[in-house]
């Protein structure tokens, strides 16, 4: 999961570089700012995210997420590494300031003794996405969409649905409204590698309107044909058959089901008991 979150991340501060500064609870600076990621030379440490402003009057950021424990616990001494290893190399005339995401506290292990100095300076600012606060993760999509890693699985889809539903209602563009869902899905799939994406779109689906997402459609469409040669009820009892297990893969009540496919509760398990027999 770690290099899968590491490109994500990659992917939102390259589009909106100041994003940092939302997650920080900060103004963004006036200064122009363009996310990359460097190979140290001489050696083979990668600095995964740093920002650099045009202007030499605003500081170098340096960014690292961190969603896991380091087994060897050298991840303060690695990042501090790079660091000073970066300004060695290239010696900027900015400042510089690092920024650590942690998915969840429980990932930071703490600051060896060698950096303690770091603690109580403004240089090094830590953020636990598990403990963001509503007001900035209120700020934007992206700070909302980051903060989804620190959630647990059923807070994530909570917060997904909210999301997806704001955008429905707020904007009207058809094609934003795709890009927002895509990046929801492309979220929930580095957190649950084990579901697919069509699993993962009933799972957002279900309290949206279930009957219109895209995973819906495209079953419905790909059993029409046979609705002609089977008869209509052939035809929604195999739909039904496809769907109901992939949404109970995708842990959603079977009473969630039967409401949103508006069937018989008595129906829907009665299929899904079927099918866990045949299976």
């Amino acid at each position: 999961m770690l290099m899968e979150t590491d490109s994500l991340f990659y992917r939102l501060f390259s589009e909106k570089p100041k994003l940092v500064f939302e997650l920080l609870g900060e103004k963004p600076p006036r200064s122009t700012y363009t996310f990359g990621s460097y190979e140290i030379k001489q050696t083979s440490l990668r600095v995964d995210g740093i920002l650099e402003p045009r202007s030499p009057n605003s500081p170098i950021i340096f960014i690292e997420a961190q969603g896991y424990r380091s087994r060897q616990n050298k991840f303060y001494s690695s990042f501090f590494a790079k660091i000073f290893m970066y300004l060695h190399n290239y010696e900027p005339p900015n400042d510089w300031r690092a920024v650590i995401l942690f998915t969840q506290r429980k990932y930071d292990q703490g600051i060896p003794i060698h950096y303690q100095d770091f603690i109580n300076s403004p240089r090094l600012q830590r953020i636990y996405l598990d403990e963001m606060p509503l007001a900035i993760r209120d700020r934007s999509l992206e700070t909302s969409l980051i903060q989804l890693f620190g959630l647990d699985k059923q807070p994530a889809v909570d917060r997904a649905v909210e999301m997806l539903h704001q955008t429905q209602q707020q904007i009207s563009d058809a094609t934003e409204q795709k890009r927002v869902l895509e990046w929801v899905v492309t979220v929930f799939v580095h957190k649950f590698p084990q579901l697919s994406r069509e699993e993962i779109r009933a799972m957002l689906g279900t309290k949206a309107e279930l009957k219109k997402t895209r995973f819906y459609q495209e079953i419905e469409e790909e059993i029409a044909g046979a609705a002609k040669l089977e008869g209509k009820l052939e035809a929604q009892e195999e739909l039904l058959i496809r769907t109901i297990p992939m949404l109970l893969k995708a842990g959603v009540s079977i009473a969630e089901i039967a409401k949103q496919l508006e069937i018989p509760l008595k129906k829907a398990k009665a299929i899904a008991k079927t099918l866990e027999a045949e299976g």
